[in-house]
This record gives C-alpha cells, structure tokens and sequence, in this order.
C-alpha cells in the first residue's frame, strides 16, 4: 500500500501562535488553522504575525496582512 502524501495547498497550517497589537506572541487557540477567513478576522482583531506548523518537525512565522490581501483578492 503507497503512503499517502499531503500537500500544504491541501489543508490550511495549523496556527500555533499570534502577535499581536500588545507587541508579545501569545498561544492560539487550540485547532486554529490558517485560511483565508481566519486571516481576516484575525487581521480585523489587531493580530499581524502567526507561527503556522509547515511540517512534523518545522514551523514558520507568516504575515496575517499578506494572508488576508490574498483572501479577498481570490474572490
């Protein structure tokens, strides 16, 4: 039986954690993950940067604005 490889495009990262306008990073809430939605409201909510899960081992910190613009120029 072949393994089943997933792609990032797939499925939205998971968010691990935000910064915000409080100039900290906080934990996110647990089963967060990062669309096209999320980025927005987070965005409306005053939070600017995540650290997403990219891998099993690996983590990037990503911008909640570029996220955002890309949403709403997709539709």
């Amino acid at each position: 039986m072949s393994r089943r490889h997933s792609r990032p495009s797939a499925r939205p990262a998971r968010i691990l954690e935000l910064y915000g306008q409080d100039l900290r990073w906080t934990a996110a809430d647990r089963g967060l993950h990062l669309d096209a939605d999320t980025a927005e409201r987070l965005h409306d909510e005053g939070f600017t940067m995540a650290t997403v899960r990219v891998g099993l081992w690996r983590t990037k910190r990503v911008s909640i604005n570029r996220w955002a613009q890309q949403g709403s120029s997709r539709r």
